[in-house]
């Protein structure tokens, strides 16, 4: 994952570039300022700018696609977080748990300080879902707890990266 760069200011209230992707999950919503990626939801992001798409969406795109297609497990793009010390502490650590593994919210914040409450709470401002691997967070006896994109894609990511076994009865 590329750090990132700093770049010009995040111009807050102006329009960004917004990409849809269609996933086996919903919809998937890409925010860029043109030169960074800075949200990723599955909640509809606006108009967004028209015209042509930068490249680092257009690459973001690819790169997601990518991965529900189970040929990326790394994302390598350009990301503008906003927060705190703290929560930019959490969102790195997370960029470092690997595809297929994951750590509990208490492993988490033995990690990087705090308690799990506030290493949670800071998983869940994580604006860069999927890119910024907030999934690969489980409650304490290996519960799927707390997403922003709703815990049945939590479950549904998880097994896609082989964490926690398909259901029995899930479709292939």
């Amino acid at each position: 994952m590329k750090k990132a760069s700093p770049g010009k200011p995040l111009e807050l209230f102006g329009p960004m570039h917004v990409g849809v992707l269609k996933s086996p999950i919903g919809k998937v919503y890409v925010e860029s300022d043109g030169e960074r990626v800075v949200r990723v939801s599955f909640t509809h992001l606006g108009q967004g700018k028209r015209g042509k798409q930068p490249k680092v969406l257009k690459e973001a795109m690819l790169q997601l696609d990518g991965y529900f297609k189970g040929r990326r497990k790394k994302f390598d793009l350009p990301l503008y977080q906003v927060g705190s010390e703290y929560r930019k502490k959490v969102w790195h650590r997370l960029s470092s748990i690997a595809y297929g593994k994951a750590l509990t919210y208490e492993q988490l914040s033995e990690n990087v300080g705090g308690n799990a409450r506030s290493a949670g709470t800071a998983c869940g401002d994580n604006p860069l879902l999927i890119l910024v691997p907030c999934h690969r967070v489980l409650g304490k006896s290996g519960l799927l707890t707390g997403y922003a994109g709703e815990l049945w894609r939590k479950k549904w990511l998880l097994q896609h990266e082989g964490v926690i076994e398909k259901d029995l009865f899930d479709e292939a």
